[in-house]
């Protein structure tokens, strides 16, 4: 997920490459992503007890580690950051209450993106610490904005946001393959059934994002009387399949939460 943010940021033109540092423990990755992006880098050490000076001396720190790894390396060198800095999480489930305590100084932000930031069509819910500042929201909404669209929310809605846009990605990807699949059933060669249902999916996206109709009226549009469409409508309602989606998103927020209590 870092990966995808950064290089969307820097494919936006919005930051450029001089402006960032990447850190991390894992040697052969931080040294993979610094020579495929051209950012400067610097290790972490591994016990996770002392923050490195370059990540200390940034305006901006984004945490993108592992939920579960959160209370280790946060109660050891959370104090380190500093009452100028701006600390952005996108760690999913962890709580902003649970940030402040172990970096009390920094102002603390929470964010959750999801991957298509990688190309510019992501989306985000920021939601802001008790020392964030109105002009701290601002400058997180404009980095977020900068690779797709990002909204400000309470916190409690954090988490139902990322059962759409966080996991939904995963469930669309499904439902591509499985369109891509009968199209090529029915005769159509892979490549062109994977593009037809990709296709599809950002299209529909744009008409409802663009037009501001209720999707249900767009799919009024498409189903013709007595066509083909509606006919594919109906064996999707007789199957359960507004359910099973409601089902998937629930399970993921759900799931997020309790993260969030195990941390």
């Amino acid at each position: 997920m870092a990966e995808a943010i950064f290089s969307g940021l820097l494919k936006s033109g919005e930051i450029s490459a001089k402006n960032l540092v990447l850190t991390d423990i894992a040697a052969e990755r931080l040294n993979e992503m610094a020579e495929k992006y051209s950012v400067p880098a610097v290790q972490s050490a591994a016990d996770g007890q002392s923050l490195p000076r370059e990540l200390l001396d940034c305006d901006i720190v984004l945490l993108a580690i592992k939920p579960q790894g959160a209370n280790a390396l946060l109660s050891a060198a959370g104090k380190q950051f500093a009452a100028g800095q701006l600390v952005v999480s996108i760690m999913g489930g962890i709580t902003l209450a649970f940030l402040q305590e172990r970096i009390p100084r920094a102002a603390v932000i929470r964010v959750m993106p999801n991957a298509p930031m990688l190309a510019g069509e992501g989306v985000a819910g920021v939601a802001l610490g008790e020392k964030a500042t109105e002009e701290n929201g601002e400058t997180a909404l404009a980095l977020f904005r900068a690779v797709g669209a990002a909204y400000l929310c309470p916190e409690h809605l954090i988490d139902a946001l990322t059962g759409i846009s966080g996991c939904g990605p995963a469930y669309a990807y499904i439902f591509m393959e499985a369109m891509a699949d009968c199209g090529v059933e029915l005769g159509l060669p892979r490549d062109m059934a994977y593009r037809l249902a990709a296709q599809t999916l950002v299209g529909a996206g744009r008409m409802a994002l663009e037009t501001g109709r209720h999707p249900g009226q767009l799919k009024d549009d498409v189903c013709s009387p007595g066509g083909s469409t509606i006919a594919g409508v109906h064996v999707l309602e007789q199957n359960g399949f507004r359910g099973i989606v409601m089902d998937a998103v629930e399970a993921g927020t759900r799931r997020m939460e309790e993260i969030g209590r195990n941390a």
